[in-house]
């Protein structure tokens, strides 16, 4: 017998602005805008930045949700609109009372972590990280052995600072090129690429169940063109 899908409501409320509230959801909920007290008999309208199924997410491109009214009540008690949360992500909501904005929000749509041979699942409360400054790594072909006190002190994930081409600061988030890999990574009679790094992380998840993350800051870019 199949599990029944997860339901969360969000009730919203004239002028409710829920920008800093965090709403924390996950991957195969629905999530039912309802329409609370001081909305109740208006003309509402919810928009969210939320893909369709198998659409690429695009921050600016919002859409409005369709009402739903299971038991046809002359009422708005019943109303709602509804999300399927298949795609992880930061996600936008906001609503009009007529054409005017009347509230918003946010929502977070939590990822849901595979690793190993078998692709169990990692929860996310179970994720130990230890960072690496990619910097102090080395030449690529050594990265292997470096890392490997994570994998035997019990780490299930790296996260690594920027892997791209540093400014002359050599600041672990100065970069001077954010779309090459560092240089300093390469022999002299070898370069690496980013499909070496991808081929490493692939070996990490599925033979050393451990994840790979990164980061980058864009404010730290280096000041020459690139």
């Amino acid at each position: 017998m199949g599990h029944s899908k997860q339901i969360r409501i969000l009730l919203l409320n004239e002028m409710e602005k829920l920008e800093k509230t965090l709403f924390r959801l996950e991957q195969g909920f629905e999530l039912q805008f309802r329409l609370g007290p001081t909305l109740q008999g208006k003309a509402v309208t919810v928009y969210t930045n939320y893909p369709f199924p198998g659409e690429a997410f695009n921050r600016e491109k919002f859409r409005s949700l369709e009402w739903e009214n299971p038991t046809e009540r002359e009422d708005d008690s019943d109303k709602y609109c509804k999300v399927n949360l298949q795609q992880a992500g930061s996600f936008q909501y906001y609503f009009l009372q007529g054409n005017e904005k009347s509230g918003g929000g946010y929502i977070v749509v939590d990822p849901i972590l595979h690793v190993g041979a078998d692709n169990h699942v990692l929860p996310l409360d179970c994720v130990t990280l230890q960072t690496f400054l990619a910097k102090c790594l080395g030449p690529f072909d050594e990265w292997e052995s470096r890392l490997r006190v994570a994998k035997e002190s019990g780490y299930n994930m790296i996260h690594f600072t920027p892997l791209q081409t540093l400014g002359l600061s050599r600041s672990c988030y100065s970069l001077a090129n954010q779309l090459e890999l560092n240089p300093d990574f390469s022999r002299p009679n070898k370069k690496y690429t980013w499909n070496d790094v991808g081929q490493l992380v692939e070996k990490l998840k599925k033979e050393w169940n451990i994840l790979c993350i990164t980061d980058v800051v864009y404010n730290h870019t280096e000041l020459p063109n690139w």
